[in-house]
């Protein structure tokens, strides 16, 4: 089975602290692990690091964000600045954050038979690109080094 996840495509994700994107990723691992004693092999085949729908064009061409309250019936939760685009404009926090959520996912994931993330690589969203996370260190080089080995308890 094939399954997709992620915190941003409704107003009530966008408005998670990124305490509770973690927790609530975190708390995904035993559906998941749920999944593979009934012989249905689970990977987790689309998910991102990413916690809004800052991401230019995420949302379709000329939409806006949720997160901004720039999406159609949304309400504002604040800017999109420093969240999307080149990581070079992100903050160590921010960074931090990534690399929580990240770890958070990937140990909720295994849970099952693994993950995929997507995407490899991004024009304006590095944020969503795997790459990007390798180069900038919110990804580890190795899948399995943790920094924050208890990130799900």
């Amino acid at each position: 089975m094939d399954v997709h996840k992620y915190q941003m495509f409704s107003p009530e994700e966008v408005r998670r602290s990124n305490s509770e994107h973690i927790r609530v990723a975190c708390a995904q691992g035993p559906s998941i692990a749920n999944f593979d004693p009934s012989n249905l092999y689970t990977i987790v085949g689309e998910w991102t690091p990413a916690a809004t729908d800052c991401a230019k064009y995420l949302n379709g061409r000329g939409v806006g964000s949720r997160y901004e309250g720039t999406f159609p019936g949304s309400t504002r939760v604040g800017s999109c600045a420093g969240l999307t685009g080149k990581a070079s404009t992100f903050s160590s926090e921010y960074k931090t954050f990534l690399r929580q959520y990240w770890e958070a996912q990937t140990r909720a994931y295994e849970r099952g038979s693994g993950w995929i993330q997507w995407t490899w690589k991004t024009e304006i969203a590095d944020e969503w690109s795997y790459q990007a996370g390798l180069t900038n260190g919110w990804i580890p080089q190795n899948p399995t080094n943790r920094a924050y080995p208890n990130i799900c308890g």
